[in-house]
C-alpha cells in the first residue's frame, strides 16, 4: 500500500483523470438503468403497486385489459372467490375555463376493496355518489392541487380532487381513481361491464376466462414490452462496452510501468508485493469513482421532478458497483501475467 499511495501522490493528474473516466462510465450506466426502471414503473405502477397477484380477464383478450369485457353475470359467477372488479381506460382532462389538457387513465375500483389506493394527502376514495376522486401525485406537476376541479374533455363530466395517491401511472399517464358509481356517470353504457377481476391469490376458473399474473398483465400494457426490450438491450451493450474499456485502460497502465516493475524486481522487490500494489491501486481508484458516482446519482434520484420517470434502488446501485469493482480487480489480475513474466534485466534495457 505504501508504493500505491506514493505513486498516486506523485501522479495526481494521471490517476485523477483515470478515476474521473471511471466515474463517468459508472454514472452513465446507473443513470440509464434508473431511466429504464423509471419508465417501467411509469408504465405499470398502478397495477404493480397493488396487493393483487392475479387477474381474471375475458377469454381471448390476449392478456390486455382494453380487450377484456366481463359482464355482471360473470361477476355473479365468480365473486365468491374473493375478487374485486376494476375498470381501466385512458382519457383526457382539463381545468374548467382553461384550454390546457392532460392525458390520464381512469381506474374504477370498489372503494372498500384491496385495490383502493392509499392516499398521501387528502381524503380516501369512498363509494358514495360524490364528485370527489383520488388522483396520482404526478398531476401535481401539471399544477393540480387538492380541491381543484377537473373536467373530462370528452363528455364534460366534472370531478373534484379529494386526495392524492403516490405517483401512480398507467401507460405513462397519471391515474384518476373513481368508484364504480362515478365510472357510470362517464360511461353509462358500460355500467354492467368490467375489464377485469383482481385477486390476491391464484385462481381456478373455466375456459370462458383467462387468469394471468400481475406481471403478465403489466407486460401486455401497450408499448411496455417493446420499450423495455429496447432499453435493456441498450443497457446490456453499455455494460459490456464499459467493462471492456475499463479492462483495457488498466491493462495499458500496467504495460506502461513494466520498466519500473523490472527495476524494482532487480532491486529485490518480490512479485507478490508488486501484485498487491497493482490490485490495491486499481481497486482504490475504482472504489473512489464508484462511491462518487453512487452518491451523486442517489442525490439526483431524490431530486428528480415527478414528470421525469426515474427510479434507482439501493440493490441496483450496490449490484452495479460490485460488478464494476469485480471487473477492475479481474483486469488487474490479467495485468499480473505481464508482471510475473517480466525479466528484470530485459525490462531495464540490459542484454
Amino acid at each position: 500500500m505504501f508504493l500505491t499511495i506514493q505513486e498516486l501522490r506523485h501522479n495526481k493528474l494521471k490517476f485523477g483523470a483515470l478515476s474521473f473516466i471511471i466515474f463517468l462510465i459508472v454514472f452513465l450506466v446507473l443513470f440509464i438503468t434508473g431511466l429504464a426502471a423509471g419508465l417501467a414503473n411509469d408504465s405499470g405502477a398502478a397495477i404493480k403497486n397493488t396487493p393483487a397477484t392475479h387477474f381474471v380477464l375475458q377469454a381471448g383478450s390476449e392478456s390486455r385489459l382494453s380487450r377484456s369485457a366481463l359482464t355482471q353475470s360473470d361477476w355473479q359467477a365468480l365473486k365468491h372467490q374473493s375478487l374485486t372488479p376494476i375498470n381501466v381506460t385512458q382519457a383526457t382532462i382539463e381545468r374548467p375555463k382553461k384550454q390546457t389538457k392532460t392525458d390520464i387513465a381512469y381506474i374504477a375500483v370498489d372503494a372498500t376493496s384491496f385495490m383502493t389506493p392509499k392516499v398521501t394527502q387528502g381524503q380516501k376514495l369512498s363509494n358514495q355518489a360524490t364528485q370527489k376522486v383520488v388522483v396520482s401525485s404526478k398531476l401535481q406537476a401539471n399544477g393540480y392541487q387538492l380541491g381543484d376541479t377537473v373536467k373530462d374533455s370528452t363528455i364534460g363530466q366534472q370531478f373534484k380532487i379529494g386526495g392524492f395517491s403516490k405517483q401512480m401511472a398507467y401507460a405513462h399517464t397519471p391515474v384518476i381513481y373513481l368508484n364504480h358509481h362515478q365510472w357510470q356517470t362517464i360511461f353509462p353504457t358500460q355500467k354492467t361491464t368490467y375489464n377485469a377481476f383482481a385477486s390476491k391469490r391464484p385462481l381456478s376458473v373455466n375456459k370462458h376466462y383467462q387468469v394471468i399474473s400481475k406481471q403478465t398483465l403489466i407486460d401486455n400494457i401497450p408499448g411496455y414490452s417493446a420499450e423495455q426490450s429496447s432499453l435493456y438491450l441498450m443497457i446490456g451493450f453499455l455494460y459490456v462496452i464499459s467493462l471492456f474499456v475499463l479492462a483495457i485502460f488498466f491493462y495499458i497502465i500496467t504495460l506502461q510501468k513494466l520498466r519500473d516493475f523490472g527495476t524494482l524486481k532487480a532491486l529485490g522487490t518480490t512479485t507478490r508485493y508488486l501484485s498487491q500494489h497493482i490490485i490495491s491501486e486499481i481497486g482504490l481508484l475504482t472504489a473512489v469513482a464508484i462511491l462518487l458516482a453512487g452518491g451523486i446519482i442517489s442525490v439526483i434520484a431524490q431530486s428528480m421532478p415527478a414528470s421525469m420517470p426515474f427510479m434507482l434502488t439501493a440493490p441496483t446501485i450496490i449490484g452495479t458497483s460490485v460488478l464494476f469493482l469485480a471487473v477492475a480487480i479481474l483486469s488487474a489480475l490479467l495485468s499480473l501475467i505481464q508482471v510475473i513474466r517480466i525479466d528484470p534485466i530485459t525490462a531495464i534495457g540490459g542484454h
